[in-house]
């Protein structure tokens, strides 16, 4: 089960001060920040932005002579520290059979990995997810937070906002498919998208009040899909496209600008089946400031174009959910694809 935050000013600094034994995986930026308030010494200090697989099982092997009994572990940072984190707190429990007290604190909200059990590692340069690490507590400092880039933290939006081309794509499922489904998860996920819209002003300015919507969002978010039993509610076409794109580029963009670019796209494409209206969503999107445009991430058309192509044979070889793109109803052909990227410059 979620394990659900704590809020605070300085609220990191409170709990490390009262720990003895313990290490911190990071990365420079939130360490910066909060090593001169420190008032205790971690038996290691380590960032790693590597979610390569092989480099975590070599981290493990490293730290694990650090880790006795009675200890705590510290993931501070983003998306990469908190599964380091976890990776080696489920390592630590798996294989050396010691129990490692886990204490997550998000630097930045720009995804929902600290609030996820499952830890996200990469294997050949494609995200697969391994093992679970529950964490004592999640503490959301928002001090710290508020140090971060301003849209870096609008950017975490999308993993939440993404239920709104998401449950066009289950009643696509629904009706082609035969999928699986319930109303009444339909109509919560609805509900979280809604009330995350209904923050816009704050989160624009990410004030505390926003910072604990957006984090709110993610609980509601990763709870509900917890209880559904997988991430059908929140996960559809929108992080399809961004996998494809992914895997021709080889690069990593900021996840939540790229989703937000990606669920206009679901929506344009889900038409009568789309759940919420494509204009009240882009206008969100400039309501909070979202860098959702190409142009903005560094991503070319003709890239976007070659993953346009690519990614009605992509779901079917990653075997996704059933989406929009795998609907009968939508042929991508060249003539279509131009017509995506003619809406996308448009916006």
């Amino acid at each position: 089960m979620v394990k659900k935050p704590k809020f605070g000013s300085w609220i990191s600094i409170k709990k490390i001060n009262k720990l003895n034994n313990f290490g911190i995986i990071t990365v420079q930026e939130p360490w910066e920040i909060l090593e001169p308030k420190i008032t205790t010494t971690p038996k290691f200090v380590v960032y790693n932005n590597n979610m390569a697989l092989s480099h975590l099982e070599e981290l493990y092997k490293s730290l694990r002579k650090f880790i006795k009994k009675d200890f705590s572990l510290i993931g501070i940072g983003g998306g990469s520290p908190c599964d380091t984190a976890k990776y080696i707190a489920w390592k630590m429990a798996n294989e050396s059979k010691k129990k490692v007290d886990l204490f997550l604190m998000p630097s930045i909200i720009s995804v929902d990995a600290f609030l996820c059990s499952s830890i996200a590692v990469r294997v050949n340069g494609k995200v697969n997810y391994i093992g679970e690490s529950a964490p004592e507590e999640i503490l959301v400092d928002y001090e710290l937070i508020k140090k971060a880039p301003k849209f870096l933290n609008r950017a975490g939006v999308s993993d939440t906002i993404s239920i709104t081309s998401a449950l066009g794509d289950w009643k696509i499922a629904v009706k082609e498919n035969n999928d699986n489904f319930d109303q009444s998860v339909f109509n919560r996920a609805r509900e979280i998208a809604k009330d995350l819209m209904d923050a816009r002003t704050e989160i624009k300015k990410v004030s505390d009040k926003g910072i604990k919507s957006l984090v709110q969002g993610f609980y509601n978010e990763v709870k509900l899909c917890e209880e559904w039993g997988n991430a059908r509610p929140e996960e559809g076409s929108e992080h399809f496209l961004a996998y494809c794109l992914e895997s021709i580029t080889k690069k990593h963009y900021i996840h939540g600008n790229l989703i937000g670019l990606n669920i206009l796209i679901s929506l344009y494409l889900q038409e009568d089946n789309a759940v919420f209206p494509i204009d009240d969503i882009h206008q969100f999107f400039d309501d909070i400031n979202l860098n959702f445009k190409p142009e903005e991430q560094n991503i070319s058309y003709a890239s976007l174009q070659k993953a346009l192509l690519k990614v009605q044979d992509y779901v079917v070889s990653e075997d996704l959910f059933y989406s929009i793109y795998n609907s009968p109803q939508l042929i991508l052909s060249e003539e279509k694809v131009e017509e995506i990227i003619n809406f996308v410059k448009s916006l």
